[in-house]
């Protein structure tokens, strides 16, 4: 939890804007959740962390799924984590990787209802991913290489 916790702390002060803090906000509902855990967090506890950092950012950030923001990216991978119980962290992240990916492809044909991308004309929007749901997906493929190579 302190790790996740430490993580959400930095990336609030490095990540510019508004998604450093919606970052912050994340990744403390997270460390919230898994220090309730009872020694190592097992599948079920990494799921339930993830939901609450997502739930914080909906209640923090207010947008909603298809507002084509970060949040199209983490729901699924979400989901993805919550469907992955008896797999390693490795194939769990890669399959979260995986529906971020793919949450980011879909808002290419979202109009941008909440988010920076809300202030940008749709015209210039259309067949470009929104950038923070695009990241999600970076990050989290980057998470499952690093835990892969230890």
């Amino acid at each position: 939890a302190a790790v996740v916790a430490a993580v959400g702390e930095s990336l609030g002060r490095a990540a510019g804007g508004t998604s450093g803090g919606l970052y912050h906000v994340l990744f403390a509902a997270a460390a919230a959740a898994l220090a309730k855990c009872r020694g190592t967090p097992d599948a079920a506890a990494w799921s339930a962390a993830a939901k609450s950092g997502v739930a914080a950012i909906r209640r923090y950030g207010g947008a909603s799924p298809g507002d084509r923001t970060m949040l199209d990216a983490l729901l699924p991978a979400t989901e993805a984590l919550s469907s992955f119980s008896g797999c390693t962290p490795v194939e769990a992240l890669q399959a979260a990787a995986k529906a971020a990916a793919e949450g980011a492809e879909a808002t290419k044909g979202m109009a941008a209802g909440a988010g920076r991308s809300s202030y940008v004309p749709e015209a210039q929007l259309k067949g470009t991913a929104d950038p923070g749901a695009y990241a999600v997906g970076i990050w989290l493929a980057a998470a499952a290489e690093a835990i892969a190579a230890q």
